[in-house]
């Protein structure tokens, strides 16, 4: 898309927040679902015109997105497909059928939308401004209704109940692995960021969780039983299962997805036994645990948190095979950079610290402190991630393995570092 458009629709977030803030909306309507409710009215109500998936949780959700796209893109069902954050291009946020929207078309999106922002000011004007997020998920659903998608996949931003995608109408709701994270916003205990997030559930229609600590748990199920919703707790996939993406903690994603997938054809949605197959060995999902086949080998993942971290050690751990081990970490300011690297360091032999172009990324040299004080390996501290990846394969030699992680920024950033563009189509 032209800069002049991606402008005008970053101009509705806050810098350093980011796309889900905007420092010209009420305090009290940030997230207020009323908004954007309203502005998908003065739409035409596009999401009215398709089946909705929604997937909250902690970690995971945008795998389990990925797989479920994957599988009924197999089938022949035309799906699309919301995330966030964006891994290289603001585009990759929005697709249809596994293909981002051309540059002309989110140019067009995004042009379209400029009379019904003037619209929703004066309709909901005490509501203030929407934030790039809203708008972006507005684009969304209308680019899905016109490419007549049967199912949009959308992944929830943060938390669930008063996030703008709660403002749409579940058919199935998804609940990946809940962690400790936003805390000062979702709650400082488990049991409270898992009811954020459950607020996603629907009276009478299945709300499928994955395996959760006893506290996270409990606070789903209770969400479910007092809203009516049809809990449904799923397990891991048999590692006899072919999975495109690596790691077992996908086993888990690729269970929630087959079983929203189930729940789709039991409403009579027409699926194959093969396409779940076929689905969950073709699935595509750049920057998590993605291997770079160079030497050495570079495995690229936007692990951001203390649970995402251990699983990405898990995967590391299993996958090393005696290799030297360099981490290149770099993580945003409100992270606890301490308990993400305790667990990777354990099994790196040195850390390189940096940062991505994200406004909230922490200094090298901060997350370079708390690395030495949480891990006792060497650090090193670089200013970017080309002179970052430069010294890690240096250190790890052309035999050893490099692990870039932190956020999705920097997985990003190393993709581009690396020469890696993003990709227009998935399949």
């Amino acid at each position: 898309m032209t800069r002049t458009q991606l402008d005008w629709l970053l101009g509705f977030s806050d810098p350093v927040l980011g796309v889900g803030w905007n420092p010209r909306a009420d305090g009290a309507a940030r997230w207020r679902l009323g908004r954007m409710r309203t502005l998908l009215a003065l739409m035409g109500d596009p999401d009215r015109a398709m089946t909705v998936v929604l997937i909250a949780g902690t970690k995971g959700k945008g795998s389990t997105a990925a797989f479920l796209a994957s599988i009924l893109h197999s089938a022949g069902v035309r799906a699309g497909l919301f995330t966030s954050p964006h891994l290289q291009i603001f585009r990759e946020r929005v697709r249809v059928d596994g293909a981002m929207l051309s540059e002309a078309a989110f140019d067009r999106a995004i042009a379209d939308l400029r009379p019904v922002v003037t619209r929703l000011r004066r309709t909901q004007s005490d509501a203030g401004d929407p934030t790039t997020f809203e708008l972006t998920l507005a684009i969304a659903l209308r680019a899905f209704a016109l490419r007549r998608c049967a199912v949009a996949i959308i992944e929830v931003g943060l938390g669930g109940r008063l996030d703008a995608t709660n403002a749409l109408d579940p058919a199935v709701s998804v609940l990946t692995a809940v962690s400790r994270d936003h805390t000062a916003i979702l709650g400082r205990s488990l049991a409270a960021i898992a009811t954020e997030k459950a607020g996603i559930v629907r009276r009478g229609r299945p709300a499928i969780s994955a395996p959760q600590r006893p506290a996270a748990l409990a606070a789903i199920r209770r969400v479910c039983r007092r809203a009516g919703a049809e809990f449904v707790l799923v397990r891991p996939m048999a590692a006899s299962a072919e999975l495109g993406l690596a790691g077992e903690h996908q086993r888990e994603n690729a269970a929630l997805a087959v079983a929203a997938a189930r729940a789709l054809a039991a409403a009579g949605l027409a699926i194959q036994e093969r396409a779940y197959v076929v689905g969950l060995r073709r699935v595509v999902w750049p920057g998590r645990f993605e291997r770079v086949r160079r030497r050495p080998e570079i495995i690229i993942d936007g692990a951001h948190n203390d649970a995402s971290a251990a699983a990405l050690a898990r995967g590391l751990r299993a996958d090393r095979r005696g290799r030297r081990l360099v981490l290149v970490a770099g993580l945003n300011r409100d992270k606890d950079a301490r308990a993400v690297l305790r667990p990777l360091a354990r099994i790196a032999s040195e850390i390189v610290t940096t940062r991505s172009n994200d406004p909230r990324a922490a200094e090298p040299s901060a997350v370079g402190r708390q690395a030495v004080q949480a891990t006792r390996r060497p650090v090193s501290v670089a200013a970017d991630i080309g002179s970052a990846l430069a010294l890690a394969r240096r250190r790890a030699g052309t035999t050893g393995l490099v692990c870039v992680t932190g956020s999705i920024a920097l997985a990003g950033a190393a993709r581009t570092a690396l020469g890696l563009a993003p990709r227009e189509r998935w399949w």
